[in-house]
């Protein structure tokens, strides 16, 4: 090691994303549009849409092959799409109280079982991540969204949409996602006549449009400084994601 190996620039690489939003909106669609992807779905959601996917995953010993293949094998799949994280979850907390011979996660109390899970989750990831840096495939995660109560230590808690996720596992996948992105109707007014003839402002549901950045609304991340909002269009993000790398 010396002063040359210093570097300025990081490597790029493909980004690691989570996309999350209300059911029917269009997820799967959206990542059936990426480069080349192959599904790998835990949930019967692909309908009419053809895409290269395995069969449905029915445990999480079978979704690990499933990425470990994707590691080993040749193939030229560029983007892995896990569909979707929350019907996951059921799998991981089933491989851990099989492991742990508890009946259910929340057998060992005071959310043990819930931290002890978070290791299979790491386990996971870290296939995500060697498809990312060995076979530099883009990482697409469907999920689907709740509306929770945010607690703030500056005001009164309120409620926001977050990932359909026990807590903690929704830390350590967000920790490990280069963007999160939130997928919803944009929401426009009209002006509508009540009566007695009054005219009166009615909300209506507009285009779907990703949002890159948190706000007090919902969660939402990135790492790439795109705008605030975006069209529900993979292709304008990436351009917006390659320009930002330049």
């Amino acid at each position: 090691m010396s002063l040359k190996d210093i570097q300025t620039k990081a490597k790029q690489k493909p980004p690691r994303i989570l996309l999350y939003g209300g059911a029917g909106i269009g997820k799967t669609t959206f990542a059936a549009s990426m480069t080349k992807p192959i599904f790998l779905i835990t949930e019967d959601g692909l309908g009419q849409i053809k895409v290269p996917h395995f069969p449905l995953i029915k445990s999480f010993d079978t979704i690990i092959e499933r990425l470990q293949t994707l590691v080993d094998d040749d193939h030229d799949y560029k983007t892995v799409v896990v569909d979707s994280l929350d019907w996951l979850e059921p799998l991981v907390w089933e491989k851990c109280c099989k492991d742990n011979n508890w009946k259910n996660i929340e057998q060992p109390g005071f959310g043990k079982g819930y931290k002890v899970a978070l290791s299979y989750w790491r386990s996971y990831i870290d296939l995500m991540n060697k498809l990312r840096d060995q076979r530099g495939m883009t990482i697409m995660q469907l999920a689907h969204n709740q509306i929770k109560k945010f607690e703030s230590p500056e005001i009164e808690p309120y409620d926001r949409h977050e990932i359909k996720l026990q807590r903690a596992a929704s830390d350590v996948i967000l920790e490990h996602a280069d963007c999160c992105f939130f997928t919803n109707y944009k929401l426009g007014t009209v002006k509508v006549q009540g009566k007695g003839g009054n005219m009166t402002t009615k909300a209506v549901a507009g285009d779907r449009v990703i949002y890159t950045s948190e706000k007090p609304a919902f969660l939402a991340k990135n790492r790439y400084a795109l705008p605030d909002e975006m069209p529900f269009d993979w292709q304008s993000i990436r351009a917006e994601m390659i320009k930002s790398k330049e």
